[in-house]
């Protein structure tokens, strides 16, 4: 219950946070068929939210393990459908994880829900596909070839792209290209090495078109100039008359002190890293509709009843016109 609380959320949320989400070929996602999402990984657990929201079945997302060993931490994950992934590195106990993680994520597919594996296994602030892992493919070999085998899965080459990875007010572009299905390979399942290789080729290959990719010598323009190419066909919306900007500017006015104190807050919690985007938008997607509650019920005792109603409602219409309209 609490995994569709959030997405409702979500659902609620992006369209404020963000300039515009496009999502492309997602109407060519085949129905009814268990489907394992590849993605790359620029911007940590937002990434997640990104492509949750947009999907009807529910999404099982695979997650660096240490975010979980804090019991407390580890509940709430598990509650929005976060699988652990503990690498060798972090401590033989753990390797015994990796049967479980990989049983979790074939239930969930055996269920028509879809998994999420970002495949290049771990996440960077920048434009480009990095050296991929043999995570995905060991996953894909397992689950069309091991015990209780999913023949139909396919793999989803998915790309998410951000224009900015530091806070609201960007467009992002999730693209979705062309599924792999096993009876593309042409090594032998036999060849289990040369089998992987031969899937991270195609993988790479068809991630690389969904992704944009910008080299970190090019100069400002080079770099924008690329960056409108890529998000040509992902317009923004037209400014608005008089009085949808005057909403706009009142929105922005009146949530401004409540979002620098979130944005301070994210900041510190974070230390400028990659998860920013990630801490930011939990804090205010969690934390927003309380402050809204709250301050709706201090209305309505005062005031009364529909004052307090007024308030519930205008407060986030506000907050979406502040993100909307400038």
């Amino acid at each position: 219950m609490f995994y569709y609380f959030s997405r409702f959320l979500v659902r609620l949320a992006l369209p404020i946070y963000l300039k515009r989400l496009c999502v492309i070929n997602l109407k060519g996602l085949p129905q009814g068929t268990p489907l394992l999402l590849a993605s790359n990984h620029p911007d940590s657990f937002f990434d997640a939210v990104v492509i949750g929201s947009v999907l009807e079945q529910p999404i099982h997302t695979l997650t660096r393990g240490d975010v979980f060993k804090k019991p407390s931490i580890a509940f709430w994950l598990r509650q929005i459908n976060l699988i652990p992934v503990f690498r060798g590195s972090e401590g033989r106990q753990y390797l015994k994880n990796h049967d479980i993680t990989a049983q979790e994520s074939h239930d969930a597919l055996k269920k028509g829900d879809a998994v999420v594996v970002f495949s290049e296994g771990i996440c960077v602030n920048e434009w480009r596909l990095r050296p991929l892992g043999k995570g995905t493919a060991r996953m894909a070999y397992q689950v069309w070839f091991g015990d209780g085998a999913l023949a139909d899965m396919l793999v989803i080459p998915t790309g998410v792209n951000y224009e900015h990875f530091r806070g609201p007010g960007k467009r992002v572009a999730l693209r979705f290209g062309a599924g792999i299905h096993h009876t593309e390979m042409k090594t032998s399942p036999q060849d289990y090495e040369k089998w992987l290789r031969e899937f991270n080729e195609i993988l790479d290959e068809r991630m690389n078109r969904e992704i944009l990719t910008l080299e970190p010598v090019l100069t400002k323009q080079e770099h924008q100039a690329k960056m409108n190419n890529f998000f040509g066909d992902c317009t923004l919306p037209k400014g608005g008359n008089v009085l949808q900007k005057a909403a706009g500017a009142a929105g922005r006015l009146i949530h401004k002190s409540l979002y620098t104190f979130f944005e301070k807050k994210a900041a510190k919690l974070t230390a400028r890293s990659v998860f920013y985007d990630s801490v930011l938008f939990g804090l205010l997607l969690y934390l927003y509709p309380l402050i809204v509650l709250l301050l709706s019920g201090i209305v309505a005792l005062i005031f009364g009843g529909l004052a307090g109603l007024a308030v519930f409602a205008a407060l986030p219409l506000l907050a979406w016109a502040g993100a909307r309209y400038r």
